[in-house]
């Protein structure tokens, strides 16, 4: 594929293909996006988005990201201002609620799609295209938000948990515990795509009164 880091030209098609792909999502949803329409909608040829990208699935995701700004912009406030573990452990799982349960497909796609398992260069590529929508993390928030799936960011933020008191978060449980986290939000998600009518925020609730009990926060 082409190295579009190194010229400026390549680089303003990339970031072409990724703003058509995006136009794309909102204006037609995910299932009918196609190579030939991100090629028609960005004025190249379908051959050339293959000399920039893997396929449709991968400018999708990329695509996506741009639904994680409001997401991303709390986690770099929450990163200063919130102290203790399991406030902000809660804090950022109730912000991620409120973007995933309002675009479901698109977040559904994105953490249990075809490239979900290796996240790292899909993010890294992204916020190399567009590097003023990075915020600043502290080092432990980065290590989550840049995770290589869904699983891996999750148990970033709940090892904390395990030097805190009063909770079901131990060495011993921290992988089942996490596992459950994220079957319970793939649910969620499945059940959120499955029914457009359910009220988001509703799903959030759902979600955090979830992982309240398994990790036996009050």
């Amino acid at each position: 594929m082409i190295d579009w880091e190194k010229d400026a030209e390549k680089r303003k098609n990339a970031i072409a293909f990724v703003e058509a792909t995006q136009a794309l999502i909102d204006s037609e949803g995910l299932e009918k996006i196609s190579i030939r329409k991100i090629a028609e909608k960005a004025g190249f040829h379908n051959s050339t988005i293959y000399l920039y990208f893997k396929d449709a699935n991968q400018l999708i995701l990329l695509a996506s990201l741009k639904h994680f700004n409001d997401y991303s912009n709390k986690l770099s406030e929450y990163s200063t201002i919130i102290a203790s573990p399991k406030d902000k452990f809660i804090a950022i799982w109730q912000a991620f609620g409120e973007t995933v349960f309002h675009k479901p497909h698109i977040f559904r796609n994105f953490f249990f799609g075809k490239y979900s398992s290796n996240l790292t260069p899909i993010i890294t590529q992204y916020y190399r295209l567009f590097p003023e929508e990075k915020p600043a993390y502290t080092k432990e928030i980065e290590e989550m938000y840049y995770g290589g799936n869904i699983s891996d960011r999750c148990l970033q933020i709940l090892k904390p948990l395990m030097e805190v008191e009063n909770t079901l978060v131990s060495e011993e449980s921290l992988h089942l515990v996490n596992t459950i986290i994220v079957a319970c939000l793939k649910q969620l998600l499945d059940l959120a795509c499955a029914n457009p009518e359910l009220d988001p925020d509703d799903m959030n609730e759902q979600l955090i009164q979830m992982i309240c009990h398994v990790t036996g926060i009050e």
